[in-house]
């Protein structure tokens, strides 16, 4: 797991701040990442300040007035003040998120502005801008040269109107209905890893040609239906070789491999390592 944290002011407690004294400012800000990890986080009585997470890979489950939702890669979700924050990673997946923890007397007329008063969450798909925004709210709080305090706050600010126009751009970003039929490919995918799958079959099921179903997979999920499904079998063969005592070659075809120096191939350049050593973390025996 990669991860950085970065603060304006000391959190030790997990409970933030409120500073009234500024329009707009950062409390804290950062990013983790993991190839494969479950975990949920629960403030049952939120924080004193605002939280907006967007996460580019990965879906997130998150709980919003004791409702269950679950985001699809390229979604954000914002929690306000004393709200109750419920989120996280329930199935083991490789997932990437961005977080900023933020308060200000100006907020919520800077949230009316963008049109995210209501909102709780929402899919504005994979967009470097967004990331690259981030990175640079930690740069300022990393360095916290002169005026790095005013820097951050306007990168925030920049966020929220690349959020409020990718919500409202009709053109660029898929409708509800075929976001539900990418979704439906997608599950399709978590159902039937163990066979062949064509990209021209899920195209057909979701009523697209070859080409606008893959522009539009890669928009939600950052990754071609090609990688998806690829990077999926790994993740399912990883945790075969944590909770069973299979071997390689059985591992390997169970999740749909019918080569298994493909496989390890394949294996070893996601993972950096081969199957047989990544087994033998686990005592068993191939």
């Amino acid at each position: 797991m990669r991860f950085t944290n970065l603060y304006r002011v000391p959190d030790e407690d997990d409970q933030g701040c409120i500073d009234l004294n500024h329009h707009l400012i950062i409390n804290s800000v950062g990013y983790y990442a993991f190839e494969s990890f479950t975990r949920m986080t629960h403030r049952k009585a939120g924080r004193k300040d605002f939280y907006l997470s967007y996460h580019p890979v990965g879906p997130m489950k998150i709980y919003v007035k004791g409702q269950e939702i679950t985001l699809q890669p390229g979604s954000f979700f914002l929690y306000r003040p004393f709200e109750e924050q419920h989120y996280g990673h329930s199935i083991e997946k490789e997932f990437l998120a961005y977080w900023v923890h933020f308060t200000g007397y100006g907020v919520e007329e800077l949230l009316h502005q963008a049109g995210l008063s209501e909102q709780h969450t929402g899919f504005i798909g994979q967009d470097d801008r967004i990331t690259a925004v981030f990175e640079e709210m930690m740069d300022e709080l990393r360095d916290k040269k002169k005026g790095f305090e005013l820097a951050s706050s306007s990168q925030l600010a920049y966020l929220f109107s690349i959020i409020s126009r990718q919500l409202n751009c009709d053109d660029t970003y898929p409708s509800n209905r075929i976001r539900n039929e990418i979704y439906h490919s997608i599950k399709f995918i978590h159902n039937h890893y163990s066979q062949e799958i064509y990209v021209r079959d899920l195209a057909e099921m979701s009523h697209l040609s070859n080409d606008r179903f893959t522009t539009l997979f890669k928009l939600i999920t950052a990754e071609t239906p090609l990688q998806y499904i690829l990077k999926f079998r790994l993740q399912k063969a990883c945790e075969l070789m944590r909770q069973t005592s299979l071997n390689i070659q059985q591992i390997s075809s169970l999740v749909g491999f019918q080569d298994q120096l493909y496989f390890s191939r394949i294996f070893k350049k996601y993972y950096h390592q081969t199957p047989t050593a990544y087994l033998a973390r686990f005592n068993h025996v191939d």
